[in-house]
């Protein structure tokens, strides 16, 4: 359904387009703002279909891993290196706390889920803030931790945060809202894994934990 709405919708921004460009006429004033706010809901409305074509396709590919020895300790600082740009411009600082650790994951999903889940943490921290990234295994789980310091997620927000396109109240000032489809590939990604992704309790900020099973341990132990 979503790829047979692109193409009206497509059509129906062109359209608004073309009309205030002045291509049918000269309009009124009242005219020009009826046509500017269809332009700009169109546009809206085509963002979300966007969304949701990305998401269904992440969440397919999420579930066809390819498992292979992982260095996570070496994961998670490309990741961090990778998005160093983005928490650098708002002022942010990044503390990895990591040990030595290998599993049998698929590295390239695994990335995507600490991406997904640094750049949640920079969007929601204030500028100055410090996000906290752990690494440790535990009872034959690999336990990655994410912590900022921002206005943390609300207590009605909770059980749906990592719902597809589900947009929390609690906003850092200044911040642009995402698609709200980062945390639930995160979700995804990590079940598929066999492991569980939740939001821990927190006096400040939001403090995020997923935790996955150490095959490679199993395995070799």
């Amino acid at each position: 359904i979503s790829h047979e709405l692109k193409t009206p919708m497509a059509s129906i921004r062109e359209g608004a387009a073309l009309l205030r460009e002045g291509v049918a006429g000269p309009l009124t004033p009242d005219q020009t703002e009826i046509v500017r706010i269809l332009g700009d809901n169109s546009a809206a409305l085509q963002g979300q279909i966007e969304d949701l074509l990305r998401y269904q396709t992440l969440a397919s590919d999420s579930q066809q891993l390819q498992r292979r020895p992982a260095d996570l300790q070496a994961l998670l600082a490309r990741v961090v290196d990778d998005q160093r740009l983005l928490w650098q411009a708002r002022g942010l600082s990044v503390r990895v706390d990591a040990e030595p650790c290998t599993a049998s994951v698929d590295g390239e999903k695994l990335g995507v889920v600490l991406a997904n889940l640094l750049v949640n943490a920079v969007r929601f921290s204030p500028p100055g803030g410090v996000i906290t990234l752990t690494l440790a295994q535990r009872d034959g789980k690999v336990c990655i931790d994410c912590a900022d310091a921002g206005p943390g997620v609300a207590p009605e927000d909770v059980e749906r945060i990592f719902d597809p396109f589900y947009q929390g109240r609690n906003q850092a000032p200044g911040a642009r809202r995402g698609s709200g489809i980062g945390l639930s590939i995160v979700r995804e990604i990590v079940q598929a894994h066999g492991g569980s992704c939740r939001l821990l309790p927190a006096e400040r900020g939001a403090h995020f934990r997923i935790e996955i099973p150490n095959v490679h341990e199993a395995t070799t132990a």
